[in-house]
């Protein structure tokens, strides 16, 4: 069953609606597929009667973008329990920190790097509700003329070295964990490949990730190579971990392909999101 449980819709920086993904994944193969738009567990119900419509399989997801110190270590988080009131909590504590860390930005652009940027400018760039995310302001520096491309906009702000840069409300990796084992999910570290720091320290993290409750391990994904993917996989063996794959798509343009590379999830995964055999 060919599967891609990395995908961001319109929910977070995606540009597609949740029926836009259903079709394209119906059209890729994809029969079983997870929609993991950072920071946002909203959208669940519209989601789910997207993929059914589209006669795929659909698992409820989400990306949170966690920090150990100042290195980027994204968790996803598969099967939880959308709707109830600890969800609904978490959600709104989301926003909250989204809109703190919009507000930090700005004035930062402002002290640092003499731009002046307005929050309906940054609100204008994502649909209606959903909390704001760096792409949008990305993509209200790049239309207001600021930067010629969304790269260089990345590029010269949004490093995680740059004074442009902020960590409010970014949650840690193990509390990331924490979080979605209370919404009664199954946390796995996104793109491993992507972690900037020494193997070993890598190496390391992982397993104290795995102490405090790590799920699984995203092996299959765009930029691991071949060894890569098989370094992780043997990983997952040696800590009895999960594996999954995603293509880690946004937007139509880009190298990111739904339903690539192929990922087609073990007994194991699917028994753990209590998929209906």
């Amino acid at each position: 069953m060919k599967a891609d449980l990395h995908i961001h819709s319109v929910y977070s920086d995606g540009q597609h609606t949740p029926a836009e993904l259903a079709e394209i994944c119906r059209q890729n193969g994809v029969r079983f597929a997870s929609l993991t738009d950072h920071d946002n567990f909203a959208g669940d119900k519209e989601k789910r009667a997207a993929f059914a419509a589209a006669g795929v399989h659909y698992l409820t997801g989400v990306e949170i973008s966690a920090y150990a110190g100042k290195t980027k270590v994204h968790i996803t988080g598969y099967g939880y329990a959308a709707d109830t009131p600890l969800c609904a909590a978490m959600q709104k504590e989301r926003e909250r920190l989204a809109y703190e860390r919009l507000d930090d930005v700005l004035e930062r652009l402002k002290r640092y790097k003499n731009i002046f940027l307005t929050r309906e400018e940054v609100l204008a760039e994502r649909q209606e509700d959903v909390p704001p995310h760096t792409m949008h302001i990305v993509l209200a520096l790049v239309k207001k003329g600021i930067y010629p491309t969304v790269k260089e906009a990345f590029l010269d702000c949004f490093q995680p070295d740059s004074p442009t840069y902020s960590y409010v409300g970014r949650p840690t990796p193990f509390e990331a964990v924490e979080m979605l084992h209370a919404l009664g999910g199954v946390a796995c570290l996104a793109h491993p490949g992507r972690i900037i720091l020494p193997f070993e320290e890598r190496e390391k993290l992982i397993g104290r990730l795995k102490e405090r409750g790590l799920d699984g391990i995203e092996c299959n994904y765009p930029t691991h190579t071949v060894q890569e993917t098989a370094y992780y996989r043997a990983i997952c063996n040696r800590l009895g971990l999960l594996e999954t794959g995603g293509s880690d798509f946004h937007r139509d343009g880009g190298t990111r392909t739904v339903g690539e590379p192929f990922f087609e999830p073990d007994e194991a995964f699917l028994r753990a999101v209590h998929f209906p055999f």
